[in-house]
């Protein structure tokens, strides 16, 4: 049996043997606390089973203060300074009440358990991957189609991704590098890239006829010519516009087609595989290359044809100029158009001065000596000269720069590794650009005269001279001038 009793700050403590024996030990500890406060006491007593009250009057005369009595579990208190001894009369009926309140108090109703909510696992922890950055867009690449006459307009053509197939076009000020006229010609952008051979059919030529008689695509063609017709050529890659406005031509897979100024389409010049039309400065006849057979059994071989712009007339072959190139520049008379024809060794490498009346006559300006077959080539902006490179039989590439003034080779020497011809000027500079940065040759003079411009910028692919010292170039989606004396 276990009785704890207090008395203010007194705490007595009572253990009783399950036999009935009465037996002590009591302890009283009094001090005071740190702010000298009440006393405080502990009184430990052990006695038997039938010493209840006893023990408790036995430990409340150790304390003079207010006792608490706590008899398994109920509490009962007397105030300080009450003698315990007047219960003595009483003693057994104080007895009884003791193990009355006892009793009840040990069979109270027990306590409702507190609710708990059941335990749930927890619920796992979400993380959010980490926000990935935007990829950057690949940056814009723009082709220099061509300059002006006078040199202060710039035609571009963006040739980088979807924008391709697009064919979005710009002009641009080559003083301010401003953005003059802009248009994405879709239409032209959807001509299929192969009519002849094995890759072509049937119903899609049906297809492409439906697709020319299209209102939306003679808006395109309209609006092409708008953008091409002030340059040389009036020419837009594959698509030429007359200067005077009277009719428009386009390649649409292999074949070239000839349209009215309203973008009607007229008439397909030849079934055989047609490339690159370009219309006299005059406008009155439309130049063009077709295949006319074979160099060496295998690859085709492509002569220059000329035919009125109104289809009059047939078009007629201008003699000796197999293996023609695309680039083609117009004198400074306007009477000529200059290019590059070469097919080694089938075809010996020339510039062709081709006049651009009637009758159209075709002269050989100057020819390369050693069947070397061509890589690159460059024209100056008025046809006086030609840089370009070959593939000697070493497989390394050789430089020859040659005056059509003359007809003489100037400049016979390797190619330099890191070098790549971009322009050559009327006055003889001849420009290269890579890795090693932009070098100008003077190469009127023996040995050529070389100085480096201070520069670090990319000349692209080309540029054009728009005077002696003055080279304009792509600049992003725009162009600048070098300055290269």
């Amino acid at each position: 049996m276990l009785m704890i009793f207090t008395f203010g700050g007194v705490s007595s403590s009572f253990f009783g043997g399950g036999d009935g024996s009465s037996f002590g030990r009591s302890t009283v500890a009094l001090g005071e606390g740190a702010g000298g406060g009440a006393e405080v006491a502990t009184a430990v007593v052990v006695c038997g089973g039938g010493g209840s009250l006893g023990c408790f009057e036995q430990a409340a005369r150790k304390s003079r203060q207010r006792a608490a009595f706590v008899f398994m579990g109920a509490r009962i208190s007397w105030p300080s300074g009450i003698r315990l001894g007047i219960l003595r009369p009483v003693r057994p009926y104080a007895a009884m009440a003791l193990l009355f309140v006892s009793a009840c108090a040990a069979h109270r109703a027990p306590r409702k358990p507190i609710a708990m909510a059941p335990l749930r696992p927890a619920a796992p922890l979400r993380t959010e991957p980490a926000a990935m950055p935007e990829p950057e867009a690949p940056p814009e690449r723009w082709y220099f189609e061509w300059l002006s006459r006078d040199g202060k307009r710039a035609l571009l053509r963006r040739i980088d991704g979807h924008a391709l197939s697009d064919m979005q076009t710009r002009v641009v000020d080559v003083d301010t590098g401003a953005m003059l006229e802009e248009a994405t010609l879709e239409e032209l952008g959807r001509l299929p890239s192969q009519t002849v051979g094995a890759g072509s059919k049937e119903s899609e030529t049906a297809t492409l006829d439906a697709m020319l008689a299209e209102p939306s695509f003679a808006g395109d063609l309209v609006r092409g010519a708008e953008l091409a017709r002030g340059f040389p050529f009036g020419s837009l890659g594959r698509f030429s516009a007359a200067p005077n406005g009277a009719a428009i031509a386009f390649n649409a897979g292999d074949w070239v087609y000839v349209a009215d100024k309203s973008g009607h389409v007229k008439k397909r010049l030849a079934p055989e595989a047609t490339y690159d039309p370009r219309f006299t400065p005059d406008g009155k006849n439309l130049l063009f290359r077709r295949a006319t057979g074979k160099v060496d059994g295998v690859f085709a071989k492509y002569e220059l044809f000329i035919v009125p712009a109104d289809l009059s007339s047939p078009a007629r072959l201008l003699a000796g100029t197999a293996g023609a190139r695309d680039r083609v520049v117009v004198d400074g008379e306007g009477k000529a158009a200059i290019a590059i024809a070469s097919h080694e060794p089938q075809i010996k490498t020339c510039v062709l001065s081709v006049g651009l009346k009637a009758p159209f006559t075709v002269k050989k300006a100057a020819c390369l000596d050693g069947a070397e077959p061509l890589v690159d080539s460059v024209l100056s902006p008025k046809g006086k000269w030609a840089a370009m490179t070959t593939t000697a039989k070493d497989k390394r590439w050789h430089l020859r720069v040659v005056s059509l003034a003359t007809g003489k080779v100037v400049l016979d020497e390797p190619a330099e590794i890191g070098l790549v011809i971009r322009a050559i000027s009327d006055e003889g500079l001849l420009v290269q650009s890579g890795p090693r940065g932009i070098m100008v040759d003077d190469v009127r003079v023996k040995p050529k005269k070389r100085h480096e411009v201070d520069l670090d910028v990319d000349l692209g692919h080309r540029g054009f001279f728009r005077s002696a010292n003055e080279l304009v170039y792509v600049h992003g989606a725009s162009v600048a001038v070098a300055h290269v004396d």
